[in-house]
């Protein structure tokens, strides 16, 4: 039988407000959407705990939305590329979106609006666990 510590009792956030918020992918699933087409359903943590899901539909009139989030996640895009696309590659990606907020039944959660890709200098990876050179005493901040 499961057992756990308990805790004190927090709420997760259903939806955060509308804004740029780095997100993780957690899982994703290949499946095939309402219309019949092959897709990967998202499943996404926000840095402020929430959860929402994004999807990628693999046909012609989304294909930018594939690249845009390939870009926002650190992957270098290439036009006329041919790619090969594994749900369980997407695991663990992290990026930055930009949120929105949409309400059905009185009940709010997230939308991603966009994809935002990285700046130059920008990088979602995972940060280097390297330690600064020690500053000197009278150097600023």
């Amino acid at each position: 039988m499961p057992s756990y510590t308990a805790s004190t009792p927090t709420e997760r956030p259903d939806f955060v407000d509308p804004g740029d918020y780095q997100v993780e992918v957690i899982d994703a699933i290949e499946t095939v959407s309402k219309t019949g087409h092959e897709m990967i359903e998202l499943k996404l943590r926000t840095s402020a705990g929430s959860y929402l899901y994004d999807f990628l539909v693999f046909i012609p009139t989304a294909f930018w939305k594939i690249d845009s989030f390939r870009a926002a996640t650190g992957e270098k895009v290439s036009p006329e590329e041919d790619v090969e696309i594994t749900a369980d590659d997407l695991i663990g990606r992290t990026g930055k979106a930009r949120l929105s907020v949409e309400e059905y039944n009185g009940k709010k959660s997230n939308k991603v609006a966009a994809w935002l890709p990285e700046k130059p200098g920008e990088s979602t990876a995972p940060k280097s666990t390297a330690k600064p050179a020690p500053r000197k005493s009278n150097e600023p901040f």
